[in-house]
Order: C-alpha cells, then sequence, then structure tokens
C-alpha cells in the first residue's frame, strides 16, 4: 500500500461566490462567504437570483410585480454588500440574475463570469420570495466545477 501524502496545503481562494436568498440559512451562507473572503483576502461576489419558475403566470404577466421583486432584492443586496464591509470584507461586488432555477444560474452563468473558485450557498431555505436557493444545493455541489460549500445553521 502506498504512503498517504498529507503534506498538502488548504487551497486560498481567490473569487468566492455566495449565492444567498431571503432567508436564515441564506444569510449563514453569507456569515461564511464574509469570513472565508476576509481569511483569504478574496473577492467576495454576493449573488440573488429571482426564479422566474416561482412565479405563478398570472404574476408573470404583471411587469409591475416583477419591477417591484427585482428593487427589493436589489435592495437587500446593498444591504449584504454593507454588511461584508462592515465585518471586514474589503472586495465585495453584488449580482442580481434572473431564471428559473437558482442554481442553475449560479453555476452555469454567474460563477464562470465572475472568475469564482468556491461557491457557497445555504443547506435549505424555509422561507422568503423563491426560498429555493438552498434546494438547489445538491445541484450545485454535483454540477459545479469549482470548489463547493453547502453552509448548515440549524434553527
Amino acid at each position: 500500500m502506498s504512503e498517504l501524502n498529507l503534506n498538502i496545503e488548504p487551497m486560498q481562494f481567490k473569487n468566492i461566490l455566495v449565492g444567498v436568498d431571503e432567508s436564515q440559512q441564506g444569510y449563514f451562507a453569507l456569515a461564511n462567504a464574509i469570513h472565508q473572503a476576509s481569511e483569504d483576502g478574496a473577492k467576495l461576489t454576493i449573488a440573488t437570483v429571482l426564479e422566474m419558475g416561482d412565479l405563478s403566470t398570472i404574476d408573470a404577466l404583471h411587469l409591475d410585480f416583477i419591477k417591484e421583486k427585482r428593487a427589493e432584492f436589489e435592495a437587500n443586496l446593498e444591504k449584504y454588500r454593507a454588511y461584508a464591509v462592515s465585518k471586514g470584507a474589503t472586495n465585495v461586488e453584488t449580482i442580481f440574475a434572473d431564471g428559473a432555477k437558482a442554481g442553475e444560474v449560479l453555476v452555469q452563468d454567474i460563477a464562470p463570469r465572475v472568475g469564482a473558485d468556491l461557491i457557497i450557498v445555504g443547506a435549505h431555505s424555509r422561507e422568503g420570495f423563491w426560498g429555493s436557493l438552498g434546494s438547489q444545493a445538491a445541484y450545485i455541489a454535483r454540477h459545479a466545477k469549482i470548489s463547493s460549500m453547502v453552509a448548515r445553521h440549524d434553527s
């Protein structure tokens, strides 16, 4: 049997992407991402995805409803950015996107666009408007071509 080489340096991340929804799990993912970005001196990208698949046909037909949700999410993203900076993150950007499934948008669109080398999401969501970024956590872990972290907070 060959000898195990345990002399391995942990990866220092340069571009961390965190998906945040309007849930406690999403906020826990954000807290972990801020910590990791501060630890590694990494750029932090905070993303929120409006899942169009969650909108009923009636809601989707009302452009004002979509505009209102977008404005709400963008305002929250600014709060998340300010919070990250207050906690010591120095290079923070935010991204708002929409799509059928949040996990797919994060993995296939946003992560490559921002050059992410780590993606962090909450384990699951029980509340919030789209309430499913966490439900996409298994998809993200399975399909991301970069390291992923599923942050779990038992509340």
